[in-house]
């Protein structure tokens, strides 16, 4: 691969340009400003990395941008549609009189293969992409001191990159990815689904425990860097499996709701109890459990309205569902990210049932417009749920889970006041778990590596 060295300016264009195409060769441009000024530069690799985008994306660039404003950044992403933006993104911080420069490589494949479940396909082409980023970071340490390099996305733990193999201190994580659909549920889902979620479960096993570059990966930055768990579940796993240890920093963050203080005095009287579901219309996220739980409740068509934000494949048989029922239900499909704030400003409590995920962003967009959550108590975002800002429901076989919910509902249909203090504990957890706090425990990180690095060194 021919890695092309030049001493330009990042365009410094702010708007998004949306004509624009990757490059098709694989030629990867180094742009710098001037790297004999800056001492000491963290490495970054994010294949996902965007402004003004959710998921991976906004994990990202939430964290990079923000950890550019106090360590130099050298921000090796992937050469795609989001180039733009992200380059306008970076000129703003560098006008800033931030340090970052940023390196976009090709991934390689003409479609990133999701449609694909088992994503063969993306994690193939994932691999070339990652030796190319191993590539650049090598030119790139001829040129740059670099004193650490951090994985940071994708934040899966089956692909790790090709970093750990530098020496240089190695940081990788938030990791996610390492988590299981659990049994006790899968009636809920389809055969088809049943035997999909089966296999990933295998696989997942299978790649954690044999996987040579995983191995190889985490005893790198557990023995010259960090490892961080996206949960604490997952750092356990590892610990377990591996040694070594970790630190919990979720993959995402909260922003709180400026708009928010209306509505933490919310009284329900003469209305129903508002519930919010937001997300995919998926078997994996079994929407059918709320609407039975729903129709348990005494005089539920007046007592509770349900708002469902999301499409997906199931869509017309919960629909169906939710008529058949009787349940006063809304599907409003997808919508913009302004109407899904006051979709939350208008909901007392959100319900998340998910058989598989891991933290999501839904759950912080809810603590940050202080609305309480009711959920399972499983994966990510049951270290993020505690008594003070919602309630967890155990694993249960799915009647007791309705039954269960149910019980959840007229509990505050009881007691609407019980409302009062979730939506400011609400707030408060989001504020635990913002993006500014998450990047300034990485940038702790950072810190704690160049310090020992000059310890060393002098």
């Amino acid at each position: 691969m021919n890695l092309t060295i030049k001493h330009n300016q990042v365009n410094n264009s702010s708007g998004r340009d949306d004509s624009y195409h990757p490059k098709t060769t694989s030629e990867s441009t180094i742009e710098i400003l001037n790297p004999a000024s800056i001492k000491d530069w963290i490495l970054v690799s994010a294949h996902h990395c965007a402004p003004n985008m959710g998921s991976e994306h906004a994990v990202g660039w939430n964290l990079v941008s923000r950890l550019a404003r106090h360590h130099p950044i050298l921000l090796i992403t992937q050469n795609n549609e989001y180039r733009a933006v992200v380059e306008a993104g970076v000129a703003v911080l560098r006008q800033e009189g931030h340090h970052i420069e940023a390196f976009f490589v090709r991934h390689g494949a003409t479609t990133d293969g999701r449609k694909n479940n088992l994503r063969v396909f993306y994690y193939l082409t994932y691999v070339t992409y990652q030796r190319r980023v191993l590539a650049l970071a090598k030119a790139l340490m001829k040129t740059h001191r670099i004193v650490a390099i951090h994985h940071l996305t994708i934040v899966g733990f089956r692909e790790p990159g090709f970093l750990w193999k530098l020496d240089v201190p190695f940081i990788w994580g938030p990791v996610g990815g390492l988590v299981y659909a659990p049994r006790i549920l899968f009636s809920e889902l389809s055969r088809k689904m049943r035997i999909f979620q089966s296999i990933r479960n295998l696989l997942t096993w299978i790649q954690f425990s044999a996987s040579p570059r995983v191995r190889a990966a985490y005893r790198a930055a557990s023995r010259t860097g960090r490892f961080i768990a996206a949960t604490p579940d997952i750092g356990e796993r590892f610990q377990r499996r591996f040694g070594g240890g970790f630190v919990w920093i979720p993959e995402t963050g909260s922003t709180i709701d400026q708009s928010t203080s209306a509505h933490l005095s919310h009284p329900i009287v003469g209305r129903p109890l508002e519930l919010l579901w937001l997300g995919g219309l998926l078997d994996i996220k079994p929407l059918g459990i709320l609407l039975d739980a729903i129709a348990c409740v005494p005089d539920h068509q007046r007592r509770i309205h349900l708002s469902v934000v999301g499409d997906g494949d199931a869509r017309s048989r919960y629909e169906q569902h939710a008529k058949s029922l009787g349940a006063n239900a809304t599907f409003v499909g997808w919508i913009d990210h302004e109407e899904a704030k006051r979709q939350f400003n208008d909901a007392d409590l959100f319900v998340l049932l998910s058989i598989k995920d891991l933290t999501t962003n839904v759950v912080f967009e809810s603590l940050g417009a202080g609305v309480p959550i009711v959920c399972l108590d499983h994966h990510g975002y049951a270290s993020i749920v505690d008594e003070s800002c919602g309630r967890k429901i155990p694993l249960l076989a799915p009647d007791l889970l309705r039954q269960r919910l149910a019980h959840e509902l007229i509990r505050f249909l009881d007691n609407p006041s019980l409302l009062d203090p979730l939506r400011i504990g609400a707030l408060r957890r989001a504020a635990s778990f913002s993006w500014d706090r998450n990047a300034s425990a990485i940038g702790q990180i950072y810190a704690d590596i160049k310090n020992r690095t000059e310890k060393i060194a002098s």
